[in-house]
């Protein structure tokens, strides 16, 4: 069972979700699926276009002045504007705390996993929404505590992390066959109904106490019966 040498404080909800969520593209990537990178390179794209544009005003502004570069200066802050709103929406409306997107090689499923955590509770929250090549969409949500895949010392254990999801995602499952567990059956076990009167059940507790006693003392019980004399 792998463990990492590195380990984080099992106090810090950031660290338990930032350490899982990396650990997450690894596991499916071993699986056949090819991530698709759009999602991040889009918030990428916008951010950095950004702060290109605030570099570009201070230097205009750096080298020719304010009242030069005025003019350009207050489109840059309205283009900013629209940037800035533009990545808000796509982290919150389009994103959605996902943190990978990729489809299957093989079956050409499409896999979306976003995750979340609530304040206070160390529990990851998991949503899967799987998309078929006819357009069949499925959504399965797990919620398990990060206990479960990090050990008193703050260490990842990988095993335990990929039953996880080899369990609770059909898709993944299938990809991973070795690490989904099966519930054990519980054996139904028929009661036998007592029609006994209570004068019967009484004589039976008796005569069961009556053999422990003999068996710890040594010797041999008495019958409840008296054997008739042998002619």
């Amino acid at each position: 069972m792998a463990v990492s040498q590195e380990k984080i404080s099992v106090y810090s909800l950031a660290d338990l979700k930032n350490t899982t969520d990396d650990a997450l593209p690894v596991y499916l990537n071993s699986l056949g699926f090819v991530q698709s990178h759009t999602l991040t390179d889009v918030r990428l794209g916008l951010g950095y276009s950004a702060f290109a544009l605030c570099a570009a005003t201070f230097y205009w502004d750096y080298t020719y002045g304010f009242d030069s570069t005025k003019f350009y200066t207050t489109i840059a802050v309205a283009v900013y504007t629209i940037l800035n709103t533009a990545l808000t929406f796509w982290i919150w409306g389009v994103e959605k705390n996902t943190v990978y997107v990729g489809t299957h090689k093989t079956s050409g499923t499409k896999i979306q996993v976003q995750t979340k955590t609530d304040k206070f509770k160390a529990v990851y929250r998991v949503t899967v929404i799987t998309t078929t090549k006819d357009g069949k969409s499925t959504t399965k949500k797990v919620d398990k505590a990060f206990s479960g895949w990090f050990d008193a010392a703050g260490h990842f254990v990988t095993r335990p992390f990929q039953q996880m999801l080899a369990t609770n995602v059909e898709l993944i499952g299938q990809a991973d066959p070795k690490n989904v567990v099966v519930a054990a059956k519980k054996e139904k076990v028929d009661e036998v109904e007592d029609n006994r009167s209570m004068d019967d059940k009484w004589a039976s507790l008796l005569a069961e106490s009556s053999i422990e006693d003999a068996v710890t003392s040594g010797t041999p019980a008495k019958s409840a019966k008296k054997r008739g004399k042998k002619a």
